[in-house]
């Protein structure tokens, strides 16, 4: 359960400095509205939830974090690297956006796919076994 309590710890301090990329780096003028940035928004806070659930050892939490870190990765891919295509679209090479930005995202991105597969992979390992809780 270490590992997935450092990936989640990671995802959550990645997307922590991806909302401060975007509220002191990028121009007010470009950011979406705070309906089309509610689904990011609330992620990372289901991400922080998901951390303290995780440094609890709860029995769900391997579920959870995997869930939200999968959702996080596809989240990333569909708001910043997809085509416009919604009012959560905020695609970056529509933007002129520096490295630092885009690399970020990218940062933010893989956490989100660290944090999936360590959440699965203790999933996949109690699977067959009934009752058993991970060790903390």
């Amino acid at each position: 359960m270490r590992r997935l309590l450092y990936a989640n710890a990671a995802l959550a301090v990645l997307l922590a400095g991806h909302v401060a990329d975007h509220v002191l780096r990028q121009p007010a003028d470009e950011q979406l509205s705070l309906v089309g940035a509610l689904p990011g928004l609330l992620g990372a806070v289901a991400v922080w939830v998901s951390l303290v659930l995780v440094a609890r050892g709860g029995r769900w939490a391997p579920q959870v974090a995997g869930t939200l870190g999968l959702m996080t990765a596809v989240g990333f891919v569909a708001v910043h690297l997809a085509p416009h295509w919604s009012l959560f679209s905020d695609p970056y090479a529509d933007r002129y956006l520096d490295s630092g930005s885009w690399i970020q995202m990218f940062a933010a991105l893989a956490g989100g796919a660290w944090l999936a597969y360590e959440g699965w992979r203790l999933v996949a390992g109690r699977a067959g076994r009934p009752g058993v809780v991970a060790a903390r």
